[in-house]
Formats: structure tokens, C-alpha cells, sequence
């Protein structure tokens, strides 16, 4: 709503200032342009007028929502649905909020509630086959995101986690079909490059794993799973410049990333460039906060370095 409208709104409540239905639709407008603080006190003032009215606690509960107060949210839903029992919007906002606050069992309560009453109900499908995925029953997870397809086939995330859970069960021929289903709709996901690798990787399968790890980078540049992941299959098969190449660029994207500076003082040592071996090992040592291996390890191996 633009801020035209808003004055409208407020010129209306100058003339009608205890008209309920106006304060609500006022708190709205706030809301939706970001002014969430002033919209709870709008809503919270309704509260104290209106206590039986289940769409007051349900507006409360968006805006504590997007507040970041979970718990408060999942309070003022709660009693939202306590006065409106079958409310399936009520129900579907508590769910998530559940589910982001791990509460995985109410949530799938609610959600399996929704389904009963709206059986084409392709957010609770998917959110069924979310809070399966979290569970590690993929089982079941496959089922319901299966059917969040049938009635939304486009739905990236969907096929994501069921590409992830098909994995999980031990079918990669239909996790890389539909990851591969993912990159066809969005060439910038690089999630789905990366599991496309570890598939790849598992399966060995090093070339095409190379392929997408570097297309996961290409997409995600600080990415330093896909990065370390990456330079080690180089590292195996001796492809030491192009390893080199990776994490000079890395460095200039994550300079306070630790491992990221040891990687390329191995690749050094491999490549007989001992002064880069050492000055790297020492970076390292000098970034150590970040730095996922032993430093006492480092320390020894720095020593040694200087020796030879």
C-alpha cells in the first residue's frame, strides 16, 4: 500500500477515530509497508476492544512474526485458533511458525488438520514433506511432496527437498533427475549443483563431480564446502595450477578464511615452491580463529617447512 494511501486512512480515522473496521485496516497498511511496531500498537488496541475476535490475534501474530518473536507469535496464534477452531489460515501461520521454531509433531498436527478440510492445499503438502525431510522420514516426505507436485509441478523447492530425500533413500537416479529438474528452472541454484557433485563424487564419478562443484562456485563464490571439496579432487588428480587459480580467488572472496590459505600452501609444497609454501602455512597461522585443522599440527609443519 503507498503512503498516499496510508494518509487516506489516517484522514478517515481523524473523522471516525473508534471505527474499528478503519483501525484494522489502518494497522494493516502499516504493516505491509514495513511500520510494524506502530501497526502491534493499532492491533493491541483492538485487542483490548474487541478480546473475542480471532482475526486481531491472528494479524498480532503476523506482525510478532515478522518482529522475529516467535514464541509471542505462536501465544497470539494460539488464541486466535482457540476462538476460531477451524480456521485452516490460522492453522497453516501456527504451523510454520512451529516448524521454525522445531516443533515438528504440532506442526504436522495442525498441517494434516488443513488437508483434511482443503485436500488442494499445495503449502501444506510441501510443508508436510518439509517437516518430514527435518524428521529423516524421507519416506514420508516423498509422498507428500509428491503431491505438493501433482497440484504445483513448477515448485523449485519442492524438488529440491525431493531430490534431496530421494538420495537419502538411496535412488540418485531420481535425485540428479530432479535436481537436474531444479537447474533446468533456476541455472543460479547452486545448492543443487553441489548435491549434484556428492552424488557424482560418491559414485566416483570425478569429472562430472568437478564440473559441478565449479559451477557451484561460479554461482555461490564463497561457498567453501563446494571450494574444499573442489580443490581436493584437483589436489588427487594433480591438477595443481588449476587448484591454485580456485583459491587465489578465494582468497580475494574470503581473506579471513583460514583453510582457504592452507589449501594453497599444500598446493605449493606439490608444485616445489617452497617460499609460497611457507608464506602460505604462516597466513594460516595468522588467520588461526578459522582455521578447521589443529594449530599445534601447523605450528610443527611450519617449523619443518623453514628447515628444508
Amino acid at each position: 500500500m503507498s503512503n498516499d494511501s496510508i494518509s487516506e486512512l489516517q484522514e478517515k480515522l481523524k473523522q471516525n477515530p473508534n471505527d474499528i473496521h478503519l483501525i484494522e485496516e489502518y494497522a494493516i497498511a502499516l504493516s505491509d509497508i514495513g511500520e510494524n511496531q506502530e501497526a502491534l500498537k493499532n492491533f493491541i488496541y483492538l485487542k483490548k476492544v474487541s478480546p473475542d475476535n480471532p482475526q486481531v490475534y491472528y494479524n498480532i501474530g503476523i506482525i510478532l512474526e515478522k518482529l522475529g518473536k516467535m514464541n509471542e507469535a505462536v501465544l497470539s496464534y494460539e488464541k486466535a485458533l482457540s476462538i476460531a477452531p477451524s480456521d485452516t489460515d490460522i492453522m497453516y501461520n501456527l504451523a510454520n511458525v512451529y516448524i521454525k521454531l522445531e516443533r515438528y509433531d504440532e506442526a504436522e498436527a495442525l498441517l494434516l488438520k488443513v488437508i483434511d478440510i482443503d485436500k488442494n492445499d499445495e503449502n501444506c503438502f510441501f510443508h508436510l514433506g518439509e517437516i518430514y525431510t527435518r524428521k529423516k522420514n524421507f519416506e514420508n516426505s516423498i509422498v507428500y511432496l509428491k503431491k505438493a507436485l501433482d497440484i504445483k509441478p513448477d515448485d523449485i523447492v519442492a524438488k529440491f527437498y525431493i531430490a534431496y530425500a530421494y538420495k537419502q533413500v538411496g535412488n540418485s537416479s531420481l535425485a540428479i533427475k530432479y535436481y537436474e529438474d531444479v537447474i533446468s528452472q533456476n541455472q543460479d541454484y547452486s545448492w543443487a549443483y553441489y548435491n549434484l557433485a556428492s552424488i557424482y563424487l560418491e559414485q566416483n564419478k570425478d569429472e562430472q563431480a568437478i564440473l559441478f562443484l565449479e559451477k557451484t562456485i561460479k554461482t555461490n563464490p564463497s561457498d567453501i564446502k563446494a571450494i574444499k571439496m573442489l580443490v581436493k579432487l584437483l589436489y588427487k588428480h594433480k591438477k595443481f595450477v588449476a587448484a591454485e587459480k580456485i583459491l587465489r580467488q578465494a582468497i580475494h572472496d574470503m581473506p579471513e578464511e583460514a583453510d582457504v590459505y592452507y589449501f594453497l600452501a599444500k598446493v605449493y609444497q606439490e608444485l616445489k615452491n617452497r617460499i609460497n609454501y611457507v608464506k602460505y602455512l604462516k597466513l594460516t597461522l595468522n588467520k588461526q580463529l578459522t582455521f578447521s585443522g589443529d594449530v599445534n599440527s601447523l605450528e610443527e609443519e611450519i617449523k619443518e617447512a623453514e628447515k628444508k
